[in-house]
């Protein structure tokens, strides 16, 4: 396996909701404000492309703790290099670049603060627009050069406790628009999920 790390930058976009998001899921989203991102992905894949199985899991890092990790990652690495996967880790929230409160508390552990050299041209512009960031890192694995000599013909989502709530709101309302990925891992959701906006809890789906 090759381990490899790119920053990707551009303009995200950010969501309003339409009409109300309630417990059926039939959550409806609108583009809203745009901003300006760089922020980055982790690739892990095989080195040979023989070993490749066509499929690139993607997973949502986990910030709660004020840093970036991959839980998915450390429950089914085993398995995936076992069976010939390539994972993506995105920083897709600004904790995880940016520090500031997090759940656990103040954020030291963010990537600009740990290592300003490497990370210091990053800027995430909020969590308002880590839907479309998220989107944005799909479409350069299945389209982009960052799996090197590696094609993917599917991309699989994942996202665990609080990124499993994001990921929910994203299902329910941002997939219908992009139709980025192939399918999705909502692993260990505490219940509830943000607003297309980021700003507050839905109902629970």
């Amino acid at each position: 396996y090759v381990v490899e790390e790119y920053f990707l930058k551009g303009t995200a976009q950010g969501y309003r909701k339409v009409g109300e998001a309630g417990p059926d899921a039939k959550w409806q989203a609108a583009p809203a404000e745009t901003s300006p991102y760089a922020t980055r992905i982790v690739v892990v894949r095989p080195a040979d492309p023989k070993k490749f199985n066509g499929t690139a899991a993607v997973e949502w890092l986990n910030v709660t703790g004020g840093l970036d990790i991959g839980p998915d990652w450390s429950f089914t690495h085993r398995e995936l290099m076992r069976s010939g996967y390539a994972w993506v880790g995105v920083s897709a929230q600004k904790v995880g670049v940016e520090g500031g409160a997090s759940m656990a508390g103040p954020s030291t552990g963010a990537l600009k603060k740990a290592n300003p050299a490497r990370y210091g041209t990053l800027n995430h512009p909020g969590d308002a627009y880590a839907f479309d960031i998220y989107s944005q890192a799909g479409q350069v694995v299945r389209n982009g050069n960052v799996l090197g000599p590696l094609k993917a013909k599917r991309l699989l989502a994942l996202g665990e406790s609080q990124s499993a709530i994001f990921m929910t709101t994203y299902v329910n309302a941002i997939d219908p628009l992009v139709k980025v990925y192939d399918g999705f891992f909502v692993h260990s959701r505490f219940g509830g999920a943000p607003g297309v906006d980021a700003a507050r809890v839905a109902p629970q789906a």
